[in-house]
């Protein structure tokens, strides 16, 4: 059995409304306050990870302009990079997410449609952040386009390329991986891998295929059975559940632990 490296926690409460940490580095809304918040709820339940997006069409981008083609956001960088090591001083793993998918219909900060911009990102953003955190996720659930398999194993390979420091003389590898919905079941109840996972990785993200807010509503036994189904046809890749249920009951924390258990799994974000 694999050990169970990661503890995340996608979702959590803040001044008592449920909210997402993909965002909390630089997106809109993102400020010192709710960062310190956040690592204090880390702290609370155990939590080790923590997973940062930075481009996202609706609600976060790095660049003052348009993608690629104007300066870095100076202010936006500095809180990102602040918060990192605020995280990295309370001894927490950091995960850094590229791209949030689909594209949106009406973007705020669009960068989908500069396809050809993308691999050039990946490559000076993956160098400029390698020093500081821990490993990188290519996209949030890539499988809802505009990435086939064989572009999400593209893009993991040419971050791959580049996720790595050097600790003296020793280049150390940084895990690369993405997050997708992967399994669903037939008609019958019969579970099917929709989408591969991606051959390359050196992790899975995966989201379970109920919405996360119907969480509760899924019995414990069909969750872990699923994602057991996921782990036993990833190709040896080891899985990181990372969304499933935001609840903080009795409930979610039986699901998180029987995952926890699993053989394959690597990561379960939740509390338990």
């Amino acid at each position: 059995m694999l050990p169970l490296l990661v503890r995340s926690k996608l979702f959590w409460y803040y001044n008592g409304e449920l909210d997402c940490n993909w965002y909390m580095g630089m997106g809109d809304g993102a400020n010192v306050a709710k960062q310190n918040a956040y690592i204090k709820d880390m702290n609370r339940f155990g939590i080790n990870t923590a997973v940062i997006n930075i481009m996202n069409e609706e609600l976060s981008s790095i660049f003052t302009g348009e993608f690629m083609r104007s300066t870095i956001h100076e202010g936006k960088l500095k809180l990102l990079v602040d918060f990192i090591m605020r995280l990295k001083e309370n001894g927490k793993i950091v995960v850094i997410v590229f791209f949030d998918c689909p594209p949106a219909k009406h973007p705020k900060y669009p960068f989908w449609r500069f396809g050809d911009r993308l691999a050039l990102f990946l490559e000076v953003a993956t160098r400029a952040l390698s020093p500081i955190v821990d490993g990188f996720i290519l996209g949030i659930e890539t499988g809802r386009g505009p990435c086939s398999i064989d572009l999400v194993e593209a893009g993991i390979g040419l971050i791959q390329q580049f996720a790595f420091r050097m600790v003296g003389d020793y280049k150390l590898q940084l895990p690369v991986g993405t997050h997708e919905q992967n399994v669903r079941r037939n008609k019958k109840g019969k579970l099917y891998l929709k989408r591969r996972v991606p051959r390359n990785a050196h992790f899975h993200g995966y989201e379970t295929m109920n919405h996360p807010y119907d969480g509760d509503k899924v019995p414990v036994s069909e969750m872990v059975e699923e994602v057991q189904f996921l782990a036993e046809n990833s190709g040896g890749v080891g899985i990181w559940k990372m969304e499933s249920n935001p609840s903080e009951g009795s409930h979610a924390r039986m699901q998180n632990r029987r995952i926890a258990d699993l053989p394959g799994v690597v990561g379960v974000s939740g509390v338990m």
